[in-house]
């Protein structure tokens, strides 16, 4: 009993600060839409969420418009420049307030000069003479659209679940919407990280779900601070009788705290017990163990979707010389005929892919493509199948699932404009060429919500752990399990 009471003693007085703010960041990314606009200056970050040199995928690729009009994007927004980068003009009037609604995943022009933008929140089309972005209605549940491309001069968007093709050439289209037929590899299940990850955030159940998780984030919140009244309460209580000074409010507090720190821990601390367990399989190393595990999808959860491509969805090509689509997914990628009324086939050799997704798809012609992930770049002929590495020119080597699902070079956008391509890691920028970042680029700041999910997942004690931060979360986890757990045999010990 004497060993139970210490874990739960000491485990949560050590641990409850961060147990408030593992909390607090799990309702923040429960509800990205209502903090999009919201934003935190880099400089108050560790240095690794700095701009410099165009990293953390502030620079995706850029639209030559015509002339020597350029206009670069990525996570940074829009800007316009020039192909020599002789000057740097923000270009994102009309987008939705907050540089998370800013992120840009696609730029296209189409022949008749329309010009569109991919963007987290939505599809816009460019008012030339408003001289701003105006939002095109999408009749779609998830407003984030992951790629754009063109089919005979029309406009194709795509969003994380479907397919949406352009009627006519104009500012603001209207769109037929495909649902795609299901692969012919597809084995109507889903992956365990993915069945897990919905758990943990109460996705499964839809909105009702979050708001459930939500309170029991709270719920967390309420635990951390009555155990620290329980625990410094009394001494402030004795010292107050001593001086002879009123110490009954004092006392009711905690005498509330006791008590509903005990009931409600007992009847609900189960419920965080499954959201600690589902959350520690979801960052390494414990997520090596189940990366590649695949079940059943859960009936009447928003997994049971019959829509087989739901929120798998991330790139699109129209080949031309092959009259096929090129499709890339969490899944992989895919060929899918030119009305979409066959299953996709997958194709039989493909380029290391990262499960974080496709961040390059250029057409380089005669059936070749340049991929780029987090895995890595390389040029692929999908007739062939040859695959190389585009920047050390190896063939790659088969990989471990067991091992880091991370390449040597972390790929996150790409431009070629030059004789010199422009190649962007994630962590180090870029790579292949000297490219001053400006300072009105550089000073853009990082989205709460970008934040949040790096403090949930421990990414942000990185600069102190260096390498080793990778086992926060697991030990944390296993911390708060043992937290729980005692306070839950204490208390059973108790009423026996």
């Amino acid at each position: 009993m004497k060993k139970l009471k210490w874990i739960h003693k000491w485990f949560s007085l050590v641990l409850g600060v961060f147990l408030i703010l593992w909390a607090l960041s799990g309702v923040v990314l429960n509800h990205r839409e209502l903090v999009s606009h919201l934003s935190i200056d880099r400089n108050w970050l560790p240095p690794e969420y700095h701009y410099k040199n165009w990293n953390n995928a502030s620079f995706r690729s850029g639209l030559r418009l015509g002339g020597d009009t350029l206009l670069i994007y990525g996570n940074m927004g829009i800007w316009q420049t020039d192909t020599g980068f002789s000057f740097y003009k923000p270009f994102n009037e009309g987008l939705d307030q907050g540089i998370d609604n800013q992120r840009i995943m696609k730029l296209q022009q189409t022949k008749n000069g329309l010009l569109f933008a991919a963007t987290q929140s939505g599809l816009y089309s460019f008012d030339h003479t408003l001289g701003k972005w105006v939002k095109v209605d999408l009749n779609i549940h998830d407003n984030r659209i992951a790629d754009l491309c063109l089919k005979d001069g029309k406009l194709v968007a795509l969003s994380r679940s479907e397919v949406l093709l352009s009627t006519d050439d104009v500012a603001k289209p209207e769109f037929l919407t495909i649902k795609l037929p299901a692969a012919s590899n597809d084995d109507n299940k889903v992956g365990l990280f993915r069945t897990l990850w919905v758990i943990h955030s109460g996705e499964i159940a839809g909105v009702f779900g979050k708001l459930i998780v939500d309170f029991f984030a709270l719920l967390l919140i309420f635990f951390v601070l009555t155990g620290y009244i329980y625990f410094f309460f009394p001494k402030w209580i004795r010292k107050r009788k001593r001086k002879q000074l009123n110490a009954g409010s004092i006392v009711k507090v905690s005498r509330f705290s006791i008590k509903w720190h005990n009931h409600l821990g007992i009847w609900l601390g189960w419920f965080l017990i499954i959201t600690t367990l589902t959350g520690i399989f979801l960052r390494p190393p414990l997520l090596i163990a189940i990366g590649n595990l695949r079940v059943g999808k859960i009936s009447f959860s928003m997994l049971d979707n019959p829509n087989h491509w739901h929120d798998k969805l991330r790139a699109i090509h129209w080949n031309d010389e092959k009259e096929y689509w090129m499709i890339a997914s969490n899944d992989g990628l895919f060929q899918a005929d030119e009305q979409f009324l066959l299953p996709p086939e997958p194709f039989p050799v493909q380029p290391p892919l990262s499960v974080m997704g496709i961040n390059v798809l250029e057409y380089q012609g005669n059936n070749t493509y340049l991929i780029g992930s987090f895995n890595g770049l390389f040029i692929w002929n999908t007739e062939t199948g040859f695959v190389r590495d585009f920047i050390t020119g190896e063939m790659p080597q088969k990989r471990s699932t067991a091992g880091s699902p991370i390449g040597q070079h972390l790929i996150a956008g790409y431009l070629d404009i030059s004789s010199v391509p422009l190649i962007f890691d994630y962590n180090a920028g870029l790579i292949t060429a000297n490219l001053p970042m400006p300072a009105e680029i550089s000073d853009t700041p990082m989205p709460l919500w970008n934040l949040a999910l790096e403090t949930h997942t421990a990414r942000v004690f990185q600069h102190l752990a260096g390498l080793w931060y990778i086992l926060i979360i697991p030990v944390f986890g296993l911390s708060v399990l043992a937290i729980l757990i005692t306070g839950l045999f204490i208390w059973l010990k108790k009423k026996r």
